[in-house]
């Protein structure tokens, strides 16, 4: 059974000889299709009108390799991997052959967590995943409104999935899965402010939903692939604001925001900011434990939006200049 792979799990696995800066600690996998995804998100090169290689999601790369390969590598190499991470995508029988890999895996020696970041489907398939193995499931927003969604991925794509869709499949894997074991991604930079981005991650903790917090990456082939990427400094006050909220250091109703609806207040005194900023938590990619994905969203040798490992000194003095004025 054919499964995609993104080329830094490929490389832990020893399946591609390429020079990789930062080890994967989850291993990446996708759904194959020879077609497009009958999803239609504007970022993605996997959507149904994208013109871009099915090859790609977000800047990886990710090669087609026999299940039955990765399984017997997982089982006999010592790849650093704490997790498996199984990527979906909408076609013709894609939830069979979503069931097909899980059952595969359940049979194997491997004894890695397992998370899958799904499209909407019923409670008992929720229930099926777990009874195969799965730990945690995903369902991506991606946008912080529902106006959002609607325009980038939703009815106005031609998709037949809305928010309200993605809300009721929530709440169906909460009851399987239990709180803090869904998670779901908000993408920044798709148009949202900075209020409407941290309201969304207030009201996910308070659901006792984990978010995944990436930049907007443009592809090539997609039709958002002439969209720049976020300000860092918006994206950084971003971060700040999720790692206070989900440490329970602060809240959206306690930041407060310029007209534009920018940060201009977190809420918190100033030495709890400058632990935050001093521990460089805040900034690491975030999401389900082990998940680090690098450079998923950049280039190496530019400024990382997600941090892959722990900050060193100088990225944590190049991240602290974003809050000089928070600070006084």
């Amino acid at each position: 059974m054919k499964i995609r792979a993104s080329i830094g799990t490929a490389a832990a696995l020893g399946l591609e000889k390429i020079r990789v800066l930062v080890k994967p600690t989850t291993a990446y996998l996708m759904l194959y299709s020879e077609s497009h995804c009958q999803s239609n998100c504007m970022f993605c090169s996997q959507a149904r009108d994208s013109q871009g290689n099915t090859n790609q999601l977000s800047r990886v790369l990710w090669p087609v390799y026999d299940l039955s390969e990765l399984i017997e590598r997982f089982e006999t190499i010592d790849s650093g991997i704490k997790r498996i991470c199984i990527q979906t995508i909408r076609f013709e029988n894609s939830t069979t052959d979503l069931m097909n890999i899980l059952t595969m895996l359940s049979k194997s020696s491997i004894i890695i967590p397992l998370t899958v970041c799904s499209y909407p489907v019923t409670k008992t398939e929720f229930e099926e995943m777990k009874t195969l193995g799965v730990k945690r499931v995903g369902i991506s927003f991606d946008c912080a409104t529902p106006e959002l969604f609607d325009k980038i991925k939703g009815s106005k794509r031609g998709v037949d999935i809305s928010w309200q869709t993605l809300e009721k499949a929530m709440v169906d894997a909460m009851e399987v899965f239990g709180n803090r074991f869904v998670s779901t991604h908000l993408i920044i930079g798709l148009g949202e402010t900075e209020q409407q981005a941290v309201n969304f991650l207030q009201r996910f903790y308070d659901k006792k939903v984990t978010v995944g917090l990436f930049a907007f990456t443009p592809v090539r082939g997609t039709d958002l692939e002439k969209l720049p990427q976020p300000e860092m400094a918006s994206y950084r006050r971003i971060q700040l604001a999720r790692y206070l909220i989900f440490k329970g250091t602060s809240s959206f109703s306690n930041m407060s925001f310029s007209e534009e609806g920018t940060i201009i207040d977190f809420g918190t005194p100033s030495v709890e900011i400058k632990n935050a900023l001093v521990s460089g938590k805040p900034f690491k990619t975030s999401g389900c434990p082990h998940c680090n994905r690098p450079f998923y969203n950049e280039s190496p040798g530019k400024e990382l939006y997600n941090f892959p490992t722990d900050l060193n000194s100088q990225e944590l003095s190049e991240v602290e200049q974003y809050f000089t004025k928070f600070m006084n």
